[in-house]
């Protein structure tokens, strides 16, 4: 969903987030040579095992909107409003941050989960709109999924270029859950600005355990 302001009242920033079936192996193109940072958590539910892995692409180290999944070779990128392969931004000022989830699950006949993401908007710099609340539901295939989240502009859109300003900012709320369960398994809060998104904090939820390795 993109978050594209009126120029006139706020910064016109997109902020975007993408959910990517079987995309386990999801890189950034076009980054500099430094390599993004990168954590790792464990979870363990009644329902499977979680391996989840945030990488953090820099505003130094971006450069367009292209990634590459590493497990087959396929490319792709995406326009302003998301969509792939159709459009597609060629360059891209911001941050970055790719959350990797790999799911291991218990059960014998190994049914397929849908994953449902709820994302709330917590607050935000008053030079933004606020962006309504919004729900998704996406299958997983062979148990992985990603989450692509990007906050910046399109420096070959003069409306928005001329906005760089570099303390905006956005908290969020992001809710995620099995099926049709009524309970969050995982409650992440994130920063977004041109600099970084940050990961602030990682509840787990009813039933979820956090694993130390």
């Amino acid at each position: 969903m993109a978050l594209l302001a009126n120029p006139t009242r706020c910064l016109p920033y997109l902020d975007r987030r993408i959910f990517l079936r079987s995309m386990a192996g999801l890189g950034l193109l076009g980054t500099k040579s430094r390599k993004p940072s990168e954590t790792i958590y464990h979870f363990l539910t009644t329902e499977c095992e979680i391996e989840m892995s945030v990488q953090y692409f820099a505003k130094s180290s971006t450069g367009n909107f292209h990634f590459r999944d590493s497990l087959n070779g396929r490319a792709l990128c995406f326009s302003a409003e998301g969509e792939e392969n159709i459009n597609c931004l060629r360059r891209f000022t911001g941050s970055v941050a790719i959350v990797h989830y790999h799911f291991t699950s218990h059960l014998r006949s190994q049914a397929p989960f849908n994953l449902r993401e709820r994302v709330v908007t917590i607050d935000h710099d008053n030079r933004l709109y606020p962006r309504p609340s919004f729900e998704r539901v996406l299958p997983l295939e062979r148990g992985f999924v990603s989450d692509i989240q990007a906050f910046g502009y399109n420096p070959d859109d003069p409306k928005q270029a001329a906005f760089t300003d570099e303390d905006v900012w956005c908290l969020l709320r992001q809710d995620l859950y099995f099926n049709d369960r009524a309970t969050a398994f995982l409650i992440l809060h994130w920063k977004h600005t041109l600099n970084l998104i940050n990961l602030l904090d990682v509840i787990p939820g009813d039933g979820t355990q956090a694993i130390s390795e």
